[in-house]
């Protein structure tokens, strides 16, 4: 067994300095910065081009009545978003009302999809035939919105709202549900993605010393069960250096958007139900877990192909099959009870998925232990069955090679 261990241990250290020391990796551990980068600034954009696409009204009435409409939906929107109610722009009204509505709707610069006019005794909204239930109702909750401001600044001209007064007490059940909720499908998240980006790198690096031939030259020097456990515990140390190194990363960026913050702005106490600290320790078990369960089966798998194609061919149902697993891990999140939840917790590929939710729903710890253990024992059979496939693979493919005897040339006689 020591033997095996520290063959395994050469094959990791040959296989890790082999990733890590080189040019190309510094590209993979940018690659997930950068797409979190664009996607940054894909929302940036999305969100400003979703400003710039809101309804426009044109309000042709008095300067007072156009007031009283802009505080109104100043009002509403304070209590919505911006996108919740159409831009109100003012123009002053001419002698045919009817007539400078139908030259404005027209207007292509403009883009109106609707025009006000009258006051805020008889309003009136033009358009087309039908116009649109958007720009129609939420125009009727401003005008009714400042209908109402007018009537109590009639009725009491000196009238001020009296502000809501805020009582602190502790957290409310609801909204705890809710962030722990979040924190749960965020460390799903995290959890699954990791695995399904980094773990598929076991079989793109098995092609390519299958195809060079390297594994028949390792299957001649060490135990195949060595091979198979040094490859999985390189890329899975590997993984590690990745998840560390933009883990800091995000955390330095977290802290520096927090300095950012405008004095005042406090951030919602987010936090799982287990505590930061046992949470930042199951965090890395489960998704080391769920990797070595993974990725002992992609390389059991990998070793079954002989080209690229054919490793691109069995990627496909390999991420569909992550897919419904995620899904299925899913379930138990919000959920209690039910014998799909309960299945998510046993199927052990499904497992470290749906237990790192229960972390961020559940205070208990005695069923994470419980978990880990359930998942090293699966770990265990799933690298034993998955190692025996590699070994066959390979021994079929002539990887047992025996190392011929040197040949002693003498000189020619005679």
């Amino acid at each position: 067994m020591t033997s095996l261990f520290e063959s395994a241990w050469v094959i990791a250290r040959r296989d890790f300095i082999a990733s890590v020391y080189t040019r190309s990796f510094i590209f993979f551990m940018l690659t997930p910065l950068l797409v979190v980068g664009f996607s940054i600034l894909i929302g940036f954009v999305s969100a400003k081009s979703d400003l710039e696409d809101i309804p426009a009204v044109a309000v042709v009435t008095d300067s007072a009545t156009a007031d009283a409409l802009n505080q109104a939906r100043a009002r509403l929107v304070a209590q919505t978003s911006e996108r919740s109610f159409p831009v109100l722009r003012r123009i002053d009204p001419a002698e045919n009302v009817q007539a400078q509505a139908r030259i404005l709707l027209a207007d292509e610069e403009a883009g109106l999809s609707a025009v006000f006019s009258g006051t805020l005794e008889r309003p009136v909204l033009h358009g087309p035939g039908r116009i649109d239930e958007f720009v129609g109702e939420r125009m009727t909750l401003i005008v009714d919105q400042a209908q109402r401001n007018a009537a109590l600044t009639a009725a009491a001209p000196d009238f001020r709202p009296a502000a809501l007064q805020r009582d602190m007490t502790g957290e409310a059940v609801g909204n705890l549900r809710e962030i722990r909720t979040g924190v749960a499908r965020f460390g799903q998240f995290i959890v699954f993605f990791f695995t399904l980006l980094l773990a598929t790198m076991l079989l793109s690096n098995l092609i390519e010393e299958k195809s060079n031939k390297v594994i028949e030259v390792l299957a001649a020097a060490v135990p195949l069960d060595a091979i198979f456990l040094g490859k999985l515990l390189a890329m899975l140390a590997v993984s590690l250096v990745g998840i560390a190194l933009w883990g800091g990363v995000f955390a330095l960026a977290a802290a520096f958007s927090v300095q950012l913050l405008p004095e005042g702005v406090d951030l919602p106490a987010i936090s799982p139900a287990v505590g930061w600290g046992a949470y930042a320790i199951l965090l890395p078990v489960y998704y080391t877990t769920n990797y070595m369960l993974l990725g002992s089966l992609f390389l059991g798998i990998g070793a079954q192909a002989n080209s690229v194609r054919e490793v691109q061919t069995l990627n496909m149902p390999i991420t569909f099959l992550q897919m419904g697993v995620f899904v299925l891990a899913m379930l138990v999140v919000g959920n209690k009870g039910g014998v799909l939840p309960m299945v998510a917790y046993i199927f052990p590929f499904s497992s470290p998925l749906a237990m790192i939710a229960e972390a961020g729903q559940s205070p208990e710890l005695w069923p994470h232990l419980l978990a880990i253990a359930w998942q090293a024992l699966w770990v265990f059979l799933i690298i034993r069955i998955s190692a025996g496939m590699f070994r066959k693979t390979v021994l079929k493919s002539g990887g047992e090679l025996r190392i011929m005897p040197r040949l002693s040339i003498g000189r020619r006689r005679g």
